[in-house]
């Protein structure tokens, strides 16, 4: 992860920590949550990169 991601990360942690206002979750639980949205994250960015790829090889400069 970079700075900025690490800020984001910490940033949501807190903020999920203030709310406190739903059930409790376990660690296990939270950690889950926070895997699955940065993979979800992760493959998004990979598939824009792709995607962009895809368009600059199809119209060659």
């Amino acid at each position: 992860m970079n700075d900025v991601e690490n800020a984001r990360a910490a940033k949501e942690a807190r903020d999920a920590i203030a709310t406190g206002s739903g059930p409790s979750r376990s660690s296990a639980e939270l950690a889950e949550a926070a895997m699955r949205k940065y993979f979800a994250a992760d493959s998004y960015r990979a598939r824009k990169r792709a995607e962009s790829s895809e368009e600059d090889e199809e119209h060659p400069s």
